[in-house]
């Protein structure tokens, strides 16, 4: 009678301790499964961080390229006085743009055979650089009047509203007679280019 009660006891210990087994298994097995969902969760979060972050760089890119209409503090009138303070000439062309970090405007002069580029800053409205050099073809240039172009602003939003972007750059100057505004405009990392006639503000072609 002892021998069965023992051997009923030591069948229920194996039973226990197989059941034992069992749950440490499952457990196990659940933690695993815990473990690989947060490792899966982070790795998500972490490719969604990192696509943010070069979306953020993107921008921040974009923004250093790109100038506000509103943030020009010198108007084009004032460059072209400052640049014919230290060339004297007739105003071949001028243009608004970015060069080594710095907005500038560059405007280009012409006095007989000789030509002066002159950057001036668009923040204080000074001369940065001055270049001369002798121009000895013997065609004509053409100089321009900005009086009789639309103001800048009023390009830039035509430009603007025929394609999207914002302003990288623009430029008044002369195209086989006709008095032009050139704009390029940035839409994400595309450039694109509208070209104006000056006068009348009509879109003569776009490339983008």
């Amino acid at each position: 009678m002892k021998f069965k009660i023992l051997g009923m006891l030591l069948s229920a210990g194996v039973i226990l301790a197989a059941c034992g087994n069992d749950d440490d298994d499952n457990n196990q097995s659940n933690n695993n499964q815990n473990q690989n969902q947060t490792e899966q969760t982070n790795s998500t979060n972490d490719s969604d961080d990192a696509q943010d972050s070069d979306d953020q760089t993107q921008q921040n890119s974009n923004s250093q390229q790109t100038r506000h209409v509103s943030d020009i503090q010198t108007s084009p009138d004032q460059a072209i006085e400052t640049a014919k303070k230290s060339f004297d000439g007739d105003l071949k062309s001028i243009e608004y743009k970015q060069e080594n970090g710095e907005w500038i405007y560059e405007v280009n002069l012409v006095n007989g055979n000789e030509e002066g580029e002159v950057k001036v800053s668009d923040s204080d409205n000074k001369v940065i650089n001055v270049h001369k050099e002798q121009d000895n073809d013997n065609e004509q240039n053409e100089t321009i009047n900005e009086k009789d172009a639309i103001k800048y602003e009023d390009a830039v939003k035509k430009a603007q509203d025929e394609v999207s972007g914002e302003l990288k750059q623009w430029t008044l100057n002369d195209d086989d007679g006709q008095l032009v505004y050139e704009v390029e405009l940035m839409d994400g990392t595309q450039e694109k280019e509208v070209q104006l006639d000056a006068k009348s503000g009509d879109i003569i072609s776009t490339d983008q």
